[in-house]
């Protein structure tokens, strides 16, 4: 499976889960199979993580410091997304402290080369 395969696979499971979290959001309490799939990702998502870490077991920090940067990457792509879209706007709150931590960021790997 490629890295590509694995992204789409993963966007269609979040994409479901949405629909589920929205549905269980309207029910007063959520049903036995909602909490069945619950478990179930939770263990496929242990799985998974200890999967790629033993994977990585040799270079355990290098690996864990990229997946940081994809999911930092991904979330700055979906904020900058929703900026466009105006449905996040300036003014919300703790944006101008992901501002000034995007600034850092900036900082601190521009000054190594």
């Amino acid at each position: 499976m490629s890295n590509e395969d694995l992204k789409k696979g993963i966007q269609h499971i979040r994409k479901a889960l949405d629909v589920l979290e929205a549905k269980a959001g309207q029910a007063d309490r959520p049903s036995e199979g909602v909490r069945d799939l619950g478990l179930a990702v939770d263990d496929l998502r242990r799985g998974v993580w200890a999967t790629l870490t033993s994977r990585h077991s040799g270079n355990y920090q290098d690996f864990l410091a990229r997946i940081r940067v994809r999911r930092a990457t991904e979330s700055c792509e979906e904020i900058l997304a929703d900026l466009h879209a105006e449905t996040v706007t300036a003014n919300t709150p703790g944006l101008p402290v992901l501002h000034a931590t995007l600034k850092e960021l900036v900082k601190l790997a521009g000054g190594k080369k």
